[in-house]
């Protein structure tokens, strides 16, 4: 069983041209490369229509079982965000996805705490990019809004990207953050995160199609990982984090 965290369906041509990221050639990639199941959120939500991109999400789970959409808020526009959180299970969406750099804001801001709150009072898993040492998605804000929030599941997504290990410690001094790991390509860098906070903690994803999956798959093997941990890495800590109930 292979859970890919962190997907997307949508044209970024502007920052990846040559992406397939028509639909079907997505799920062709991730099929290909023996994904069981892809948590995906849409490139219009993340640049610049929240309500459109879900709802592209959510028809694209109804067409393909292995499709498991993300709800992506902007804080920004806070009416339109909590109108899109509420009742966010029901809609069929498995969590949300935040994206500070695109939407131009700091996960710890007061701008943020609104949907933050809500995610926390009601429990739903965020995926949120991060960019090390950058101020709207860097180690600082993703440990600010960890201290404000407690209780918020806060998956990290990328590992902080170019972070030099900073979110990695972060996540080691807070309990109730995870560590997604897509385009952790650097050598050592996985190994070290892992030998910082575990394999409880770490979450398979590939930034498909703007990635392959099978880069960052073979990054996982090339590890020679015992068994059990290899399978968090792969699937079981993202069932247990986002609550999935899936077939084999």
């Amino acid at each position: 069983m292979i859970i890919d965290a962190h997907v997307h369906i949508g044209n970024f041509s502007a920052s990846y041209p040559f992406a397939e990221s028509k639909l079907e050639k997505v799920v062709q990639i991730l099929r290909d490369e023996g994904m069981d199941y892809a948590l995906v959120s849409s490139a219009k939500s993340l640049l610049y229509d929240c309500p459109e991109g879900n709802k592209e999400a959510l028809a694209a789970s109804k067409q393909y079982k292995e499709i498991l959409p993300y709800l992506v808020v902007n804080p920004l526009l806070p009416d339109e965000a909590l109108k899109e959180l509420k009742n966010w299970r029901q809609k069929g969406f498995i969590g949300v996805k935040l994206h500070p750099n695109l939407h131009h804001y700091s996960l710890h801001s007061q701008l943020a705490e609104p949907v933050l709150k809500i995610c926390e009072e009601q429990q739903i898993p965020i995926l949120t990019h991060s960019t090390g040492g950058d101020p709207l998605s860097g180690a600082q804000a993703i440990k600010d809004a960890a201290e404000k929030f407690p209780d918020l599941i806060l998956v990290i997504g990328h590992g902080g990207i170019f972070s030099d290990r900073e979110v990695a410690q972060v996540a080691k001094d807070y309990p109730q953050l995870y560590i997604e790991i897509s385009v952790e390509y650097e050598a050592g860098k996985l190994e070290k995160t892992i030998e910082m906070i575990g394999t409880d903690r770490i979450i398979f994803g590939s930034d498909c199609p703007l990635h392959h999956p099978s880069v960052m798959l073979k990054r996982i093997q090339v590890m020679k990982l015992p068994k059990e941990d290899e399978e968090k890495i792969l699937w079981k800590t993202a069932q247990r984090v986002f609550s999935l109930k899936l077939g084999k």
